[in-house]
């Protein structure tokens, strides 16, 4: 090896030198290297892991969300339909309450036409007798004596109030 310009003794040297650097870079800084790049590896895939799981969390909720809101958007288009099916129903009750009042009045109204019919008859009938008995007094004046007058004045009246009975009972 000498003459390739090769010492064994200063490459028996170099060598050791080499592995004595190599044992130390080794020791001291490849292995502390690796440590931290594969506790950094770790990390790294813990926190993508962790994003997975985020994300898988983040479209449960959003799914639970949009649940929650077609839930809560059924529920307020029952409660809609409810109110609407309950003012139907106040609203025919109401109706039906103002039909039976419009009645009522309708038969009271024609009640008191009846009476004031069947009062304005009898003064009628109370006003003829009236006018008849002053008709047959001036008639019977010139023609009569008191006496006969008041007898046939008598006669006449109740026959007369016989007669207004009678109306009264064919018109009821």
């Amino acid at each position: 090896m000498d003459k390739l310009g090769i010492e064994p003794t200063l490459l028996g040297a170099q060598v050791i030198n080499f592995l004595v650097i190599l044992i130390v870079l080794q020791k001291l800084l490849y292995k502390p290297i690796l440590t931290m790049l594969e506790k950094r590896k770790r990390e790294i895939a813990e926190g993508v892991e962790l994003t997975a799981k985020m994300r898988e969390a983040e479209e449960k909720l959003k799914l639970s969300h949009e649940k929650a809101l077609g839930k809560a958007r059924e529920d307020a288009l029952a409660i809609i339909e409810e109110a609407k099916k309950q003012a139907k129903e106040t609203e025919k009750e109401l109706v039906v309450e103002a039909h039976q009042q419009a009645e009522a009045i309708i038969a009271r109204a024609k009640a008191e036409a009846e009476e004031t019919k069947l009062a304005a008859k009898a003064a009628i009938s109370r006003e003829a007798v009236e006018l008849a008995v002053v008709m047959a007094k001036r008639v019977l004046a010139s023609v009569m004596g008191a006496k006969e007058q008041h007898a046939l004045i008598a006669k006449r009246v109740k026959d007369l109030e016989s007669w207004g009975v009678r109306e009264e009972k064919k018109s009821a």
